[in-house]
């Protein structure tokens, strides 16, 4: 079994949906439960609180057949409304009977980066996103339910942060603006170079393309154009 894979579903799988951790609220380390409950005060009302995420290539597949159209014309949010589908489809299917809340995507301020460390997804990187020791820079968390279900706890995955062992450094120097100089990440030398009508940097990051964790799960140019499309209206 996939060791990100802590639920068999069908419907999860098949949506690209690939990575999962369960945890039991109530025994979540003090600081990281006081933190839920200060953002999210209803998860005091259940017992489990669920992590989904995406790793590779498979989610994206599965969110064009599902849109069947170009999704770059739509100005909804369907990579959030694909997987809020997907997660009731597999709730209502695998725990019919029990009470659950769908906290993100939505309006709480929910520390998805400190949870993917419990679960052990997650290894800060110089530019900011993520890195998984299987899947490198090349995956995102999806969703997190509280739920009253009763699914088996998962462990957290033990693994070296990638970045340790590495001695190209080749993100910091691929990055154009040299926004990662001495391993730190500086917001503004980033932003300001993007705006550039001559940015190399508009729809795609060239210090993510150049980490070499996980390159055969690299995002498409399709799906890179996306993300950073949407990062760049934000910044306008």
């Amino acid at each position: 079994m996939n060791p990100y894979q802590a639920l068999k579903s069908a419907v999860l799988d098949e949506a690209g949906l690939n990575c999962h951790a369960i945890f039991d609220i109530h025994a979540l380390p003090d600081a990281a439960r006081e933190v839920l409950f200060e953002r999210c005060p209803q998860a005091r009302e259940y017992r489990q609180l669920i992590l989904i995420g995406h790793a590779g290539t498979k989610f994206w597949t599965a969110l064009q057949v599902s849109l069947q159209s170009d999704f770059s014309q739509i100005d909804a949010h369907p990579v959030d409304d694909f997987t809020v589908e997907k997660v009731r489809e597999f709730m209502q299917t695998e725990a019919a009977d029990q009470a659950y809340q769908i906290v993100y995507p939505g309006a709480y301020t929910i520390s998805l980066q400190e949870l993917g460390k419990l679960a052990g997804w997650h290894h800060p990187s110089p530019f900011m996103v993520g890195i998984n020791a299987e899947f490198g820079p090349w995956f995102a968390y999806r969703a997190v339910i509280l739920a009253n279900s009763n699914f088996p706890t998962s462990k957290a995955l033990v693994s070296a942060s990638p970045c340790d062992s590495c001695s190209e450094q080749a993100c910091i120097s691929n990055c154009p603006p040299q926004a990662l100089e001495g391993g730190e990440f500086h917001l503004l030398k980033c932003v300001q170079y993007r705006q550039q009508a001559d940015s190399k940097c508009k729809d795609t990051c060239l210090a993510r393309l150049s980490c070499p964790v996980g390159s055969e799960h690299r995002y498409s140019e399709q799906q890179m154009q996306y993300h950073y499309g949407r990062s760049m209206q934000v910044i306008k």
